[in-house]
């Protein structure tokens, strides 16, 4: 490509995988065209998949912005494709804002960006997956840091501009918030905030539809722009635009001023300043996908009257069905707490009638990590979850799927005190083969993870709850009472000789698994009075 330009909305830039498993990258509008035959996004990291969903709900929501309703929305769903056309001429009427290399606007970028010394910097600050000083990490080194395809310095923009971490940025020249050529810290960009959750369908087209929310709180149409649709953004924060108008505006929020440096064949360089802050409170009628959570300190610092929620995040450790409860909170004036405009989207499409019950879904929660002051990023969380519609909007079927993780964590539990009780049953001066408690949980939870997994995906309209539970706890006793049985045969030999604790309590292996036995029992009352394998 020469420096004429690169345009998006005609050239291969966005990278999607096709039901047969192949990976190819596809233009915009040709990406929406060709959505039912695409099984999703394909980029290189989770997060920019999300980035990247969320600009191409951004043009959905602005060629249909007919579909303000559960019933609008049912029309386009049975249409089972999208208007290529319609999606082209709605294209075609903001090219110039698609061309990644346009000399006066360029995409998701300011053309006359600089700094007082005209530098770019390296074009690993765009990328998350470039630890700093740590090359030796990843499979980009040497020539590969110095210059990328177009191709995919567009989608790294797109990415920065959801997830860029903060710290300190190039001073651009024009932003009154440089201080000493530098761009102090503004916070990270939006989608950072975010504990971020898609529900997914058997296509692409079945996801971005899933998450094309009508809400009950659209503005209207003429206000809620996206970035393209807006006036060309300078080098400062924009006056007059400190909150988002409402979705598509939220969906492609600027939170970093860009410029990409290139030599008309390939990228070469970048600079990336400060764009417009935005913090995460107060964003619960407008940002759908993610779900929120009380937050104490930010009622009391805003001296709000009325309860102030924040964006739950996702822990990379941690399994995704482990924080289901949380993840599927509904409204609760008295334990304050808010459900996701996703999950309510989502229950009013089953009740309208436009989704089945059994609907199969893949429940995909996706976060980025930060370190330090949030200057670094440290990690990604990307995990996922089958399931039937009726679990996320059936409320004793949520019960049962809720009840099921409270099972799981009261076995883990006891198998955790099992550890530690051995290890207090040897003096403590032996680990148990570098078990300790929190070892064995891990351990647990680990162990548990694809029977849950499985055990979850099962769940239907029609599932007996007390016949599921009964069958889930019946497999965490096996599963829990088999690693109890291991960590015995590793006990040391002086926890079987015992001791007697501080309490004048006799302790040794055998009180040790006597106790386990009646943990077990208690966390897991279904599978009784039957305890085959149990610990005794």
């Amino acid at each position: 490509m020469t420096s004429a330009g690169f345009d998006l909305v005609t050239r291969p830039w966005i990278r999607a995988r096709t039901l047969d498993g192949s990976v190819a990258d596809h233009a915009l509008a040709d990406v929406l065209g060709t959505a039912p035959d695409l099984a999703g996004l394909a980029g290189e990291v989770p997060t920019q998949d999300a980035a990247m969903q969320r600009l191409l709900l951004a043009v959905l929501r602005r060629s249909y912005p007919e579909v303000r309703s559960p019933r609008e929305w049912a029309r386009l769903w049975d249409a089972g494709r999208f208007d290529i056309d319609r999606v082209r001429d709605y294209l075609n009427g903001h090219r110039d804002r698609f061309d990644l290399l346009h000399p006066t606007t360029p995409f998701y970028q300011v053309a006359e960006l600089r700094t007082a010394k005209g530098e770019l910097t390296e074009l690993a600050r765009l990328i998350p997956d470039i630890p700093a000083g740590h090359q030796y990490f990843t499979t980009r080194a040497g020539d590969e840091l110095r210059s990328m395809s177009f191709a995919e310095a567009a989608r790294w923009i797109v990415h920065c501009q959801a997830y860029d971490a903060s710290g300190i940025k190039s001073g651009a020249v024009g932003d009154e918030r440089v201080k000493n050529g530098k761009g102090y810290p503004i916070g990270i960009a939006w989608c950072g905030w975010l504990g971020l959750v898609v529900a997914e369908g058997r296509s692409l087209f079945e996801t971005l539809m899933l998450n094309l929310q009508a809400m009950r709180t659209l503005p209207p149409a003429e206000v809620d722009l996206p970035v393209w649709e807006r006036p060309p953004q300078g080098p400062g924060v924009e006056v007059g635009h400190e909150l988002p108008a409402g979705p598509a505006d939220l969906l492609t929020w600027q939170s970093r001023r860009i410029r990409l440096g290139h030599d008309g064949q390939r990228a070469t360089g970048v600079l990336i300043a400060n764009g417009d802050p935005l913090h995460a409170r107060g964003l619960v009628e407008t940002e759908p996908m993610t779900s929120w959570r009380f937050s104490e300190a930010q009622t009391k610092a805003t001296q709000s009257p009325t309860p102030v929620y924040m964006p739950r995040t996702h822990r990379p450790d941690r399994a995704v069905w482990r924080g289901l409860s949380a993840l599927l909170a509904r409204d609760d004036s008295a334990a304050r707490t808010r459900a996701g405009g996703w999950l309510e989207w989502l229950a009013e499409l089953r009740s309208a009638g436009h989704l089945a019950a059994d609907h199969p879904l893949r429940l995909h929660t996706i976060g980025m990590e930060y370190g330090v002051q949030s200057a670094v990023i440290a990690d990604i969380a990307d995990d996922a979850l089958n399931l039937r519609l009726a679990v996320l909007t059936d409320e004793d079927l949520t019960g049962i799927a809720v009840a099921g993780v409270d099972d799981a964590d009261a076995a883990v539990r006891a198998l955790g005190q099992l550890a530690a009780d051995l290890v207090r049953a040897s003096g403590g001066g032996r680990e148990l083969a570098g078990v300790s408690r929190d070892d064995a949980r891990e351990q647990g939870y680990a162990a548990l993870d694809p029977d849950f997994r499985r055990w979850i995906a099962g769940l239907r309209a029609d599932t007996s709850r007390n016949d599921a539970r009964t069958a889930w706890q019946v497999r965490v006793r096996q599963v829990v009472s088999t690693l109890g049985h291991e960590l015995l045969d590793r006990a040391a030999p002086t926890a079987w000789a015992g001791r007697t604790d501080d309490s004048g309590r006799p302790i040794n292996g055998a009180t040790a698994a006597s106790w386990f036995h009646i943990d077990v029992k208690k966390a897991l009352p279904l599978a009784h009075p039957s305890l085959e394998g149990a610990v005794s």
